[in-house]
């Protein structure tokens, strides 16, 4: 184990003797053979785990052998083993005890948003026109095809010029790679769902275009944009068109989130706020800086703790996160050169002249 990786266990090990149980949340997303591809969503996954693999027919132990040393949060790694049968795709990891039963278990999981949900809106030949519902798709992504007569997997290939497609964005000439179909498909994490109704619920619609309960999912949220058009473009220094707000309920809070496009232009701007009903504001502001991409800089004497997330590869942007209660508050920009110093130091001075939420 690399010395890096080992001061991660110590560590987190010897918090955890004061934090209480340690806590891990990782899911099968797809099988190849003998071994799985697992994502860790809460905690971490390391060499020589013994975990409980619960499915919808109950639990059992299973160890865990990988083929690196450590599996952190937000890590989704290929070839790793778990003794006895082979799982399908969706089973999750917890530690032992963590969970009384399934329903406890996919309670849980769904207290994470899934990264990606997506419709097609019609079929123009060998394209499609994809509307992004929930979370982003990037250029590549292998996502699973949902349509009423099962479930495959596609790897998406935006038209050229295009790496990222956001939240509300409605793209034409998309290609999916590997599967075949029609107006009204869904698209979504691999292995988060097992059919075409739970992927449409997580987005908040239906497979049979009803109007779906607004407690089934996402909602539309005029709340969700706490900040107007006149804020942003003053602050910003260039001109949105209305925000568009949903909400989400899950164990222990709301997620909110607004976005605004620029009217002319590629930029946007995008705001989340994680209203926690549960547990200590110190500890979820902490666990909340771990599920975090990338590289975080501390901005000094910020009231707040403010930070500015960077190094999160086509992700990257101007992104601001900090903490006020137990209210997690994230807002990031959108189509800034982020090789281009002088645009992004302009553009954060721009975020901290917004109003704290």
């Amino acid at each position: 184990m690399s010395l890096r990786c080992w001061l991660f266990v110590v560590f987190t090990l010897a918090g955890a003797a004061f934090a209480g149980p340690r806590r891990t949340l990782a899911r099968v997303v797809s099988v190849e053979g003998a071994s799985v591809t697992i994502e860790a969503l809460e905690g971490y996954v390391t060499v020589g785990d013994e975990l409980e693999l619960w499915t919808e027919s109950g639990k059992r132990l299973t160890k865990v052998t990988l083929p690196v040393d450590l599996v952190n949060t937000n890590d989704r790694v290929a070839g790793v083993k778990l003794s006895g049968a082979t799982p399908p795709p969706g089973a999750l990891l917890a530690q032992k005890a963590q969970f009384t039963s399934w329903a406890e278990a996919s309670a849980a999981l769904a207290a994470f948003p899934p990264k990606a949900v997506a419709k097609v809106l019609s079929v123009e030949g060998p394209t499609v026109t994809l509307e992004i519902l929930v979370g982003s798709v990037v250029n590549g992504d292998e996502l699973d095809v949902f349509t009423p007569a099962g479930k495959t997997v596609a790897k998406v290939k935006a038209p050229a010029g295009i790496d990222l497609m956001l939240k509300g964005d409605k793209v034409k000439g998309v290609t999916l790679t590997g599967a075949t179909v029609a107006a009204g498909a869904m698209l979504a994490d691999k292995g988060r769902f097992p059919t075409l109704a739970a992927a449409s619920a997580a987005s908040g619609s239906s497979p049979a275009a009803a109007p779906t309960p607004q407690t089934a999912g996402f909602k539309d949220s005029p709340a969700a944009c706490a900040f107007t058009q006149a804020e942003l473009n003053q602050a910003l220094g260039f001109k949105v068109a209305a925000g568009k707000g949903t909400e989400l309920p899950f164990n222990g809070g709301t997620s909110l989130s607004c976005q605004w496009a620029e009217e002319k232009g590629f930029k946007s701007v995008v705001l989340n706020r994680t209203v926690m009903t549960a547990g200590d504001p110190t500890t979820n502001r902490e666990q909340q800086k771990k599920h975090l991409a990338g590289r975080l800089e501390a901005i000094p004497g910020d009231p707040d703790g403010a930070v500015w997330q960077v190094d999160q590869g086509d992700l990257t942007g101007v992104t601001l996160h900090y903490f006020r209660g137990n209210t997690a508050v994230e807002v990031r920009v959108s189509g800034v050169n982020m090789k281009d110093p002088a645009a992004v130091s302009a553009m954060r001075r721009g975020v901290l002249k917004l109003k704290r939420l």
